[in-house]
């Protein structure tokens, strides 16, 4: 990935770490580790109907994981081509900010909503529609991993966007906040109330 790429994705931090690992560098980063060692072992593990929004392909490794204990994963994006990169037969093309209209006839036990608040929905009122529209399909108790990038956008839990809907909990042996030292992602793990 190109250094430009690398920070308007991830921050000044990641973009030295791009250019030493070459192009599949975004799965070596620390944040996207965690995800693969922590999280996705935790959320297969409870299974159940999983929605994953926004999908690339660095994102695929993750579906057979998610799949493998009987979860059932769901995908979506706005961008249409993006469909190649979800699963097959579960996957609407949608805009995050409408999560409500394109699954309102649905209902999930987690969402995995990483790398979206600051790449498309970027304003206040954008961020808060999403996560108005995670909270109207998780069902109470429903995890939500909340993935943002402090160099994009503001903190969405400390602007009380998401605390209404949602409450900080610990898991997968992880804070229920995550930073790191060398990237400007944030892990917010939340629960719906």
């Amino acid at each position: 990935m190109p250094p430009f790429l690398a920070r308007l994705f991830f921050g000044d931090k990641a973009a030295p770490l791009m250019r030493s690992r070459g192009a599949n560098a975004i799965v070596g980063l620390p944040d996207r580790r965690l995800m693969a060692e922590a999280y996705i072992p935790a959320f297969a593990a409870e299974g159940g109907r999983i929605l994953a929004v926004g999908v690339r392909a660095y994102n695929l490794e993750d579906h057979a994981p998610l799949q493998a204990q009987g979860a059932e994963l769901w995908t979506t994006d706005i961008d249409p081509r993006a469909s190649r990169w979800g699963v097959s037969g579960r996957h609407r093309t949608g805009d995050a900010c409408d999560l409500d209209a394109v699954f309102g006839d649905m209902t999930f036990d987690a969402v995995l909503c990483n790398g979206v608040l600051g790449h498309g929905v970027d304003t206040p009122d954008q961020q808060r529609r999403a996560l108005h529209g995670i909270a109207a399909i998780l069902r109470p108790g429903g995890r939500l991993l909340l993935g943002w990038n402090t160099g994009r956008i503001d903190d969405p839990v400390a602007a009380g966007l998401t605390g209404v809907a949602f409450r900080p909990e610990p898991y997968a042996g992880q804070a229920a906040r995550v930073t790191f030292e060398t990237v400007d992602h944030v892990y917010d793990l939340l629960v719906r109330v």
